[in-house]
């Protein structure tokens, strides 16, 4: 059987992700699921199976013991024995799709079931503001779980390189508020400016509208694609592309701390990797999505090329004004003998005298 992993962060562009794709899966058994307030988990069942209309009190909220005892069992018990059929399974909202396949991903290989594609579905004119919004998504009211901190930038950060293929839909406030020739109709220009960012910041997607083909699940591309500091490959189209920034000397970490926010003031979204000067050895990821910007640890250089990369998604800057600022960063040719000789004598790390 052909499973197919649907997630999206609100309900609406959900279900319309799912129209969408019983377009192409006509006999497909379509699984959904929502969370809702009280713990529950609310199940329905259609297309080629059984309608089924039922709920699972949690004893904990999270997507662990919904997948563990709810999603699972119910794949395996609805998984038909035919090997070409087909099964999608629509993700209650907010929900990253590569947590839950960690979950169930080696408990499907013995019923033969195989992931056919993992796809995202979000509205392109709401894209942008999302990105920036600072509130939680449980403040935001796209999720029921309380204490969820992320932003809706932060689930698109992950969910936009997770996916395969994205398909790009009307939000509800949309279909009930615009006009059928409005910018933020498909087609209209809010629309086109929302997917061409979704494309840049998901390259290796297939944008899926109409009849066009699904993409295709990779394992071991996806996680590539999730890992800390990954760099997707940048756009082609020079005006529309995200400005790249590397520097192949170490950054002093406090000129680099205080050019951050000049950095990334207007940027849509950041990833890349640092290169730090009190820090020689390590490779540390940093993220950003609209107001928040994270940095982690990912561990030693290795064989990897010791240098610092940035792609700014989305930036009002001049690319020449902003590269000017992050060379600055860079430690000075003094700086970087002073640095290794140092390093040498601390054992392999740079403090600032």
């Amino acid at each position: 059987m052909n499973l197919i992993v649907l997630s999206a962060l609100d309900t609406s562009s959900r279900d319309s992700g799912l129209s969408h794709l019983r377009r192409h899966h006509r006999d497909a058994i379509i699984l959904r699921y929502d969370f809702v307030d009280g713990n529950r988990l609310v199940r329905h069942v259609a297309g080629s199976a059984a309608a089924e209309h039922a709920e699972t009190v949690l004893g904990h909220p999270c997507i662990g013991c919904a997948t563990k005892f709810e999603i699972l069992p119910t794949i395996q018990r609805l998984a038909p024995e035919d090997s070409e059929a087909t099964m999608i399974l629509g993700l209650p909202a907010t929900w990253h799709s590569g947590t839950v396949l960690e979950m169930i991903g080696t408990k499907l290989e013995p019923l033969k079931i195989q992931i056919g594609s993992i796809a995202l579905a979000l509205d392109p004119a709401e894209l942008e503001d999302q990105m920036w919004d600072r509130h939680s998504l449980w403040e935001s009211g796209f999720n029921a779980m309380e204490h969820d901190e992320r932003t809706s930038g932060e689930f698109f950060f992950t969910e936009l390189m997770q996916a395969d293929t994205l398909i790009p839909v009307e939000g509800l406030e949309t279909q009930l508020l615009e006009s059928a020739s409005g910018p933020r109709r498909a087609g209209g220009t809010d629309y086109e400016a929302g997917l061409e960012l979704a494309r840049q910041m998901a390259p290796h997607a297939q944008v899926c509208v109409h009849e066009e083909e699904l993409g295709s699940f990779h394992p071991a591309a996806a996680r590539k694609r999730t890992s800390a500091g990954h760099m997707p490959r940048a756009a082609i189209d020079a005006g529309n592309a995200p400005i790249r920034l590397q520097a192949e000397r170490p950054l002093h970490p406090e000129r680099f701390r205080q050019a951050l926010p000049s950095l990334a003031e207007s940027c849509t979204c950041i990833r890349g990797i640092l290169w730090v000067a009190s820090a020689l050895s390590e490779r540390v990821a940093i993220g950003g999505a609209g107001p928040r910007i994270w940095m982690e640890n990912t561990g030693a250089w290795n064989s990897n090329i010791a240098v610092s990369e940035l792609l700014l998604y989305g930036s009002e800057h001049e690319a020449s004004q902003i590269e000017t600022v992050f060379e600055q960063c860079q430690v000075t040719e003094e700086e970087l003998k002073g640095l290794f000789s140092s390093a040498h004598r601390e054992g392999g790390e740079w403090h600032e005298s």
